[in-house]
């Protein structure tokens, strides 16, 4: 299983979930928890209660399944605690903003294929 901590887009979003390991409603925050199988099925979002048990069995010296786990990068619910402190809010508050923060994809190309001429002398 693979964790990663996600941060909520827009404000306007949906709050309170599932959550893809227990099947309990959660409160996302402003970051939360992902989980996806080994092969990168995505689980959906993970409660914090479940990403503490889970980091609780990867502690587990007595488990013998300990050194197959690919557990040793998982968030632990203090990284989720210091994230949500550094990013108490979405980063956009709503889609006029998300659409504002897009860049132009032609301006872009053309920026690019200006500098790919430069590096090539042409």
């Amino acid at each position: 299983m693979l964790i990663e901590l996600w941060r909520k887009v827009l404000a306007e979003d949906y709050t309170t979930c599932s959550c893809g390991i227990c099947g309990n409603d959660f409160d996302r925050g402003s970051v939360f928890p992902v989980a996806a199988a080994d092969d990168g099925a995505e689980l959906g979002e993970m409660c914090p209660m479940c990403l503490h048990y889970l980091n609780l069995r990867k502690m587990d010296a007595e488990d013998p399944t300990l050194g197959n786990w690919p557990a040793r990068d998982w968030p632990t619910p203090q990284d989720l605690d210091e994230a949500r402190r550094r990013y108490p809010e979405p980063m956009f508050a709503n889609a006029a903003e998300l659409k504002a923060s897009f860049t132009d994809a032609d301006e872009d190309l053309q920026l690019f294929v200006g500098i790919r001429r430069v590096e090539d002398g042409a």
